[in-house]
């Protein structure tokens, strides 16, 4: 996607991918903005769908496993991004889902669906949290845990928004004792132990 408000300028820059043979996609500076944020608000929001729905098929005894591998099947769905997890983090998701509900507002425009999207994406993280607890007792006040896994994905050493560092710092919080580890972080994080500060 190349976006620039002068169409001679937008070919001179797309002609330096030219030798890439990958698609390109002229436009206007503005809809090119709106291209990265539509995107990546899109693929947010397919996988707060996908945790709203493995709770569901936890409460209902269904398995979201094969529900996803059915659902993957569909190509209008596809298979990416179907994956339940702890909820998404990294550099762009959480940016830009704010941003788009920023520009939203700025232009008097309610975008309810990406606000639920990054509203779902906390409950996914609370949801973790509440299965560590019940597995605990009901109380993480003094429990010892190991946290295995500090990125926001796996096989990078991105720490941005990370919704592992999230679920951690609520164990933290609520008086458990955790280290931590990833293989993938290097530097003072790689093992570092998260207390809580009497």
């Amino acid at each position: 996607v190349v976006g620039s408000d002068s169409p001679s300028a937008a070919e001179r820059v797309a002609a330096l991918f030219a030798k890439l043979g990958a698609p390109t996609v002229l436009m206007d500076a503005a809809s090119a903005e709106m291209v990265k944020y539509a995107a990546n608000c899109f693929l947010a929001m397919k996988l707060s769908y996908v945790n709203a729905v493995a709770e569901l098929c936890e409460l209902l005894g269904a398995d979201i496993e094969s529900v996803s591998e059915g659902m993957g099947y569909d190509k209008r769905i596809g298979q990416s991004f179907l994956r339940p997890g702890p909820g998404w983090g990294g550099s762009c998701l959480p940016k830009d889902t704010h941003a788009m509900v920023q520009i939203a507002e700025a232009v008097g425009v309610d975008f309810g669906l990406v606000r639920s999207t990054i509203e779902a994406n906390v409950r996914a993280q609370l949801r973790v949290v509440d299965k560590v607890r019940s597995a605990c007792g009901g109380t993480l006040a003094g429990v010892r845990i190991g946290v295995l896994g500090l990125a926001f994905k796996a096989g990078t050493n991105d720490l941005r928004d990370s919704p592992a560092l999230a679920v951690a710092e609520q164990l933290v919080l609520e008086g458990a004792d955790l280290t931590a580890f990833d293989p993938e972080v290097t530097g003072p994080l790689a093992g570092m132990l998260l207390v809580d500060d009497p």
